[in-house]
């Protein structure tokens, strides 16, 4: 894994699999909300002409557990945009097609295999439901047979994510320190426990690292940040 002069986070997944968590500086790729939102198209646009990939899979997240799986690319007057549909993480087995979800304190997790790739977008919510096991699941059917590896992006961590009882008990009680709960901790034991054979992760908190887009601390001027998983 290394870092970009843009304080992003590059990393190598299994086979011809890339990935990569965009930082602040890069500008909000969200259109819908937070500050430069008008700009997000754009930044995009700009994001998937550096990659040099073909189209960007992404979808509305709405903290559930559909992971959508990406087989066709979109043609004629879509290319290179897929439909929107509802949807907290994408895989695809398509060369040259990116995965992506936004995410600002939730947790972002790329997944790869040997011929598949998804990107999973992770709050509280889509951790007590699933998400993550959906994600490698979608890797599992679109890709077969072989060793997959997931990378933990930037999130809300135990240091400074507090939650109520409600969100303790819906994640099980699973690495509580008084109101404060550890979003990355758990979804690393939920990866592992999901078959996944490598698990890293960025260690990065976004509610105390400036660098990257918070909720928590910023409100709704939160733009989001990226992650993006593609087959070169």
């Amino acid at each position: 894994m290394s870092a970009s002069g843009q304080d992003e986070l590059r990393c190598e997944l299994p086979g011809r699999g890339r990935a990569l968590f965009t930082a602040r500086r890069r500008g909000n790729l969200s259109s819908v909300g937070g500050e430069g939102a008008e700009h997000g198209q754009q930044a995009r646009e700009d994001l998937l002409a550096e990659l040099g990939v073909e189209a960007i899979a992404r979808g509305y997240q709405v903290h559930g557990r559909t992971v959508r799986r990406v087989r066709r690319r979109p043609t004629g007057s879509a290319a290179p945009q897929f439909g929107l549909d509802d949807a907290d993480g994408q895989a695809t087995a398509l060369d040259a097609v990116a995965t992506m979800i936004l995410a600002a304190d939730c947790v972002p997790a790329v997944i790869g295999g040997p011929e598949a790739v998804a990107a999973i977008h992770a709050g509280w919510r889509g951790l007590a439901a699933g998400v993550l096991e959906e994600g490698v699941l979608a890797v599992r059917e679109l890709g077969g047979a072989g060793a997959i590896t997931a990378v933990v992006g930037p999130c809300a961590r135990g240091c400074c994510y507090e939650v109520g009882d409600e969100v303790h008990a819906a994640l099980g009680g699973r690495h509580r320190t008084g109101r404060r709960v550890d979003l990355a901790a758990i979804a690393c034991e939920r990866l592992l426990a999901s078959g996944v054979a490598e698990v890293k992760d960025t260690g990065i908190c976004t509610i105390c690292d400036e660098r990257f887009f918070s909720h928590r601390r910023e409100g709704a001027r939160a733009g989001r940040h990226a992650a993006l998983a593609w087959l070169s």
